[in-house]
């Protein structure tokens, strides 16, 4: 915790009420920091638990994908299933938008053009055909979820380091400020009250 006061132009009853409202400020300020750090690290726990669920399933497709895959080349060769798979497109669109986590900006993407099941592929890629859909839609969705794990993870750090920096450094030297301030003060007003009764007794006695 900071030791150190803000640095004032000069002592003054109008400069403490300043403090004061800024002090107010920090403190609402913090909060506010606060809160949207719980929220964005809750809203980070559950995107990394929804990535962890969409691998688990993509690895689960991809071993029947490719069991699938290696049962074709071994009955029909590799030159085959190169021939038969050419009318397969070798590419899918995507369209890309934004979104906005509480402030975090980061990317969804949407498959526009599907390829549709071709009946002419070998019997025993059936399956590979019938998951490819899945498969890709999970393949979108990991990077969606991964993406947002790095904007969120970058918005915490920066989240924690203000609110760090608020609750041990700036609102610390405002308390002290204000505390010494406020002392001073008081000092000055009881200085003021014994000259003041001196005076009065002084005159008193002429």
């Amino acid at each position: 915790m900071s030791t150190e006061t803000i640095k004032i132009p000069r002592p003054t009853r109008i400069e403490l009420l300043r403090l004061r409202r800024r002090l107010s400020l920090a403190r609402r300020f913090h909060s506010l920091l606060r809160d949207r750090e719980i929220y964005l690290l809750e809203v980070f726990r559950e995107t990394l638990k929804s990535v962890v669920e969409a691998r688990k399933r993509l690895n689960e497709l991809l071993v029947k994908a490719y069991t699938s895959y290696y049962t074709a080349i071994y009955l029909h060769g590799f030159e085959a299933l190169e021939a038969y798979s050419s009318t397969v497109p070798a590419t899918v669109k995507l369209q890309v938008s934004y979104k906005n986590i509480m402030g975090v900006w980061s990317y969804s993407y949407n498959i526009l053009d599907m390829p549709t099941p071709q009946p002419h592929l070998p019997l025993e890629l059936s399956e590979l055909q019938l998951t490819r859909r899945e498969i890709l839609e999970l393949l979108t969705r990991i990077a969606e979820y991964e993406k947002a794990l790095v904007n969120l993870g970058a918005e915490i750090r920066r989240l924690r380091r203000i609110v760090n920096m608020l609750e041990k450094v700036y609102i610390p030297r405002l308390e002290r400020t204000i505390r010494y301030l406020t002392m001073k003060f008081d000092e000055m007003r009881r200085e003021e009250t014994i000259r003041a009764i001196k005076i009065k007794r002084r005159i008193a006695r002429e």
